[in-house]
């Protein structure tokens, strides 16, 4: 017969078994979710992606530290080199070899469109950081959203302030001629002739021009208030050179270039006094979200954040908050996520709150910003 103190041992025994066979079955029932992310993290586009790419791994990070309980996202990158075909043929693979149940990307126009096409068959959501070509989201393709605004909402927003806050009252617009900036020069042109805004002439450039001094000659000699640029950095920054170098003065707005360390780099000192809106701009978001993420950044890098290190951080939060509700309301598929994904609202996210509208663009602030000194200053929130 077993004494009182064999019966105490015996139970205690039981409850180190029945405490480690509950470990073992909530480890046996967490799961890897296999996430992709694609951009590009090489050529001179690189910025877009690698930074990016920067800001979705430190969210991993915490997010695999608990957000989503036992359960962690497992991120594949791949670099696109901002080929639109590469893109695809990238996230084909991710689909067919990795079996992703999202992807998050692209950080071009181009890149995203064509991996859409890719993602819409397979029905695996598909959440961009960056891209803003407008026709992104006209088709409403129920796979597809973004955290970035689209390029009409950036064009009407700097055609506005122009006018408004700078007091401009005609501009002269340098496209690149493609579906990055085609667009923004499409909805910028339409707002202008809507609020008085005197258009002086627009010319479209090829994305692999280098050579800008004749262009920048026929834009001068129109004397406009302000110089628009619809462009990538390395662009801006050769523009802002050779203005300088012909000494053309006029106020120069360059878009999220401003932001970049390469378009500083490239444009030198003609780059100070340049304006431009931003995706995101460190220490413009007063809420707890945006102050610890750029307390965090700079405890663990010793800089502040860039704005597509903001952005690729707050895509991967507004998808692991998606594949947490999903998996709160039943389980976690590419279904319940897509689902969970267009259902965002008001999401606190360290770039600002973000709602995802029901064609996928999405509603967050807008911060534009002045080169003062060499350091990004920001002129107002636009909200």
């Amino acid at each position: 017969m077993l004494h009182l103190e064999d019966w105490k041992m015996v139970l205690a025994r039981i409850g180190i078994f029945a405490t480690l066979l509950l470990s073992f079955a909530s480890s046996a029932m967490a799961k890897d979710f296999p996430v992709g992310f694609f951009g590009p993290l090489s050529g001179p586009a690189a910025a877009y992606g690698s930074e990016s790419l920067a800001g979705a791994q430190l969210a991993l990070e915490e997010i695999n530290a608990g957000y989503l309980g036992s359960d962690k996202i497992k991120l594949i990158p791949a670099d696109d080199t901002a080929s639109p075909g590469v893109a695809a043929q990238a996230v084909q693979r991710m689909i067919d070899i990795d079996d992703v149940v999202a992807v998050v990307g692209g950080s071009t126009s181009a890149g995203t469109a064509a991996a859409i096409e890719v993602t819409k068959e397979a029905k695996v959501p598909q959440l961009s950081p960056l891209a803003v070509d407008s026709a992104l989201t006209l088709a409403n393709n129920p796979w597809f959203a973004r955290i970035a605004q689209s390029s009409t909402t950036w064009a009407e927003r700097t055609a506005e302030w122009l006018k408004k806050d700078k007091g401009a009252k005609s501009v002269y617009l340098l496209v690149r001629n493609d579906n990055f900036g085609i667009p923004l020069a499409d909805a910028f042109e339409k707002k202008a002739k809507e609020i008085g805004l005197e258009l002086k002439g627009k010319i479209a450039y090829e994305p692999t021009s280098r050579e800008f001094r004749p262009t920048l000659a026929t834009v001068a000699s129109a004397k406009p208030d302000y110089i628009v640029l619809w462009g990538y950095y390395t662009e801006a920054g050769l523009m802002a050179k050779q203005m300088a170098e012909m000494q053309i003065k006029f106020p120069f707005y360059v878009g999220s270039a401003i932001g970049i360390d390469q378009y500083r780099e490239i444009a030198g000192p003609s780059a100070e006094g340049t304006y431009g809106l931003l995706y995101y701009l460190a220490g413009s978001i007063e809420t707890d979200a945006g102050k610890k993420f750029v307390q965090k950044w700079n405890e663990r890098y010793h800089r502040t954040p860039t704005q597509y290190e903001g952005m690729g951080y707050d895509a991967m939060y507004v998808l692991a908050d998606a594949m947490k509700r999903a998996a709160a309301k039943g389980g976690i598929s590419k279904q319940t996520i897509r689902d969970e994904i267009f259902n965002t609202k008001a999401f606190q996210g360290a770039t600002g709150p973000i709602t995802i509208l029901s064609n996928g663009d999405a509603q967050r602030p807008l911060p534009m910003a002045e080169l003062v000194d060499g350091k990004v200053k920001l002129d107002t929130l636009l909200k």
